[in-house]
């Protein structure tokens, strides 16, 4: 079964989980360099989407234009909902509802999410978005900043992904190689070839406290769904996620959500939203429009007992869902990595895991890791959940997934 929705940006776990719970998609609307870089033809038809339309769309190209042929299409198709799959598309995805009259986040909400100094400046009037912050354009004017500050503070580029360029920096810090690290940040397969991004940075307060994020599903501007997702970060230089564990939704969740949905005027869609639970409350730390990675919507479906992507779909045709009031189970991910830089030279075996564990490991006897600077440097991951018969608690997870870290040679290299 499909539903008569585009999926812009091809989302693999939103794409499984939907095929999984009947509202597969019925389009898939994707950079054509993309879609040959990933082999996406390969891998929809390998997991049992075979019925889906594939339509090119270039919503990563400077200026972003929405193509006639491509709405006409879609509208000839009877397409009735347009779901943005990835961070880059989130802009796309949001033009292209605009253009064929259809629910979506809206054009400006979506511009906001994806420049998050936009985000800053439109938030910073809430006590859930005082974050100290300075938007900064050269390597020069990053130097001149860090060199007046008397505490460490937290320096990203203002639209990236998976941690990716972040990284907590102090007086000492070196503000041209910070600049460079910023600027030559990769993502693999993720973007098109001359894609750069923005050459600006935000440097924030540092925030200390516990790390969330909060993902809610909205409908015509009003918050119809919260969850709380805590966080387990890594100790470093880099702050890098390595778990997250489904935990019992607070009081502050859904205000918090509603003022941030209404200050960006966003519409329709999913939204994850990361926050600090600090001493002095949450405070905003970035938010996306568009559905969680890391396992979150897995750990959603075990722990809430619902497909969060079937609900999202049904909302962006301008439909309802029935939601439960709470989760009844638990659920968490733990991440496999590097401790170190250098070449792995064991072996590693998901399969020694019990069956109750899904788990995923990507590395190999030979290949060149590193301690994780961003989300794309991690090697797998171990679920745990009570829908599952494990235990469903973070430290369940992160056991089994350490016993799956390879080996590690420093220094090591081809």
């Amino acid at each position: 079964m499909t539903r008569r929705t585009a999926m812009v940006g091809i989302n693999r776990n939103a794409t499984q989980q939907m095929h999984a719970s009947g509202a597969s998609p019925s389009h898939y609307c994707e950079e054509r360099e993309i879609w040959n870089a990933k082999s996406l033809g390969k891998w929809l038809s390998d997991i049992g989407v075979v019925e889906a339309r594939p339509l090119w769309y270039e919503y990563q190209h400077e200026p972003l234009e929405v193509p006639p042929s491509l709405v006409r299409d879609l509208q000839r198709d009877g397409v009735v909902g347009i779901l943005p799959g990835l961070e880059y598309a989130v802009e796309g995805a949001a033009q292209l509802a605009l253009a064929m009259d259809l629910p979506g986040a809206g054009v400006q909400a979506a511009r906001t999410l994806r420049n998050k100094a936009l985000l800053r400046e439109t938030t910073s009037s809430y006590d859930w978005g005082s974050v100290a912050f300075r938007l900064v354009s050269s390597p020069e004017e990053l130097s001149d900043f860090l060199a007046r500050q008397a505490d460490s503070a937290i320096v990203k580029p203002v639209d990236r992904q998976g941690s990716l360029g972040v990284a907590r920096v102090d007086r000492h810090s070196d503000g041209p190689a910070l600049w460079n690290d910023i600027l030559s940040a990769f993502e693999k397969d993720q973007t098109i070839t001359g894609w750069s991004g923005q050459s600006r940075a935000l440097v924030e307060e540092l925030l200390v406290g516990d790390e969330c994020s909060v993902e809610a599903l909205v409908s015509d501007g009003r918050v119809q769904w919260v969850n709380l997702t805590a966080k387990h970060v890594l100790d470093s230089r880099h702050r890098v996620e390595i778990g997250h564990e489904i935990v019992a939704v607070e009081d502050w969740c859904l205000p918090v959500m509603q003022e941030l949905v209404s200050s960006i005027g966003f519409e329709f869609g999913l939204l994850h939203a990361e926050f600090m639970r600090t001493a002095q409350g949450p405070r905003l730390i970035e938010c996306a429009g568009r559905p969680p990675g890391d396992q979150i919507l897995n750990l959603i479906e075990h722990a809430w007992g619902f497909s969060p992507t079937a609900a999202w779909s049904a909302i962006m045709c301008g439909g309802s869902f029935a939601f439960p009031d709470r989760a009844w189970g638990r659920a968490s991910v733990a991440f496999i990595y590097a401790d170190v830089d250098g070449k792995i030279v064991s072996d590693v075996d998901a399969t020694m895991l019990s069956p109750e564990y899904v788990s995923s490991y990507t590395g190999a006897r030979g290949d060149i890791v590193r301690r994780p600077r961003s989300s794309w440097d991690r090697l797998g991951f171990v679920v745990s959940a009570e829908a599952l018969g494990a235990r469903g608690l973070y430290d369940d997870a992160r056991e089994r997934a350490d016993q799956l870290r390879p080996r590690v040679e420093s220094g090591m290299r081809d």
